[in-house]
């Protein structure tokens, strides 16, 4: 059996990642098995095995970065028939998945780094996702980005770089706080490089 799930990536990503992906499952496949940039800012829907539990997006450009989602289990209505033939329906609420991607560029004039975390839909708590800028020279800097609650777009700014150094890599160093609330469940997406990053 089958089920239909909708894969979103936020707009916010680098101009190196795509413009095509792959799109593969942990178990079966996923129908159709390729989507570009574009379908993806905007939601694609596809088709996974009922028994897949993540699907795996990479980027098939000049970057090949890849990020595995896992895929949330679906709410539904279940059915339970008493003895007296009533039938009473419970309705459960379904979760989705708010992917978070991180933007940073290079170490501006005075050492100071900007970095952006951009979400695929508006929040509803404000999160917190610590974050690890290294640059190309060592400089490894530490912080935190908070997306305010309705909003999709949060920023920071970590001082402490070489002046100039250029960036070599960004990470979530944690989990983001809080993973879940309400009907949204929270997972880091793509870390890019900024040509510029977009502002929030």
């Amino acid at each position: 059996m089958a089920r239909s799930i909708t894969l979103t990536l936020g707009a916010a990503l680098g101009a190196d990642l795509g413009p095509n992906f792959d799109l593969t499952a942990d178990v079966g496949s996923v129908t159709p098995s390729t989507a570009t940039k574009t379908e993806l800012t905007a939601g694609k829907s596809v088709s996974v095995d009922d028994l897949a539990t993540q699907v795996t997006v990479t980027s098939t450009g000049t970057c090949t970065n890849a990020i595995t989602q896992t895929i949330p289990c679906a709410g539904g209505t279940t059915t339970t028939t008493t003895s007296t033939s009533t039938t009473t329906t419970t309705t459960t609420a379904s979760t989705y998945s708010v992917t978070i991607d991180l933007c940073a560029g290079g170490a501006d004039g005075s050492g100071t780094v900007t970095a952006y975390a951009y979400s695929s839909a508006p929040v509803d708590i404000s999160i917190n996702i610590p974050i690890r800028w290294t640059g190309d020279l060592a400089s490894e800097l530490l912080g935190s980005i908070t997306i305010s609650v309705g909003q999709t777009c949060g920023s920071t700014t970590m001082s402490g770089a070489i002046i100039g150094e250029n960036y070599s890599v960004l990470e979530a160093v944690g989990d983001i706080s809080p993973l879940t609330y309400g009907t949204q469940e929270y997972f880091i997406g793509f870390a890019s490089s900024g040509s510029p990053c977009l502002s929030c």
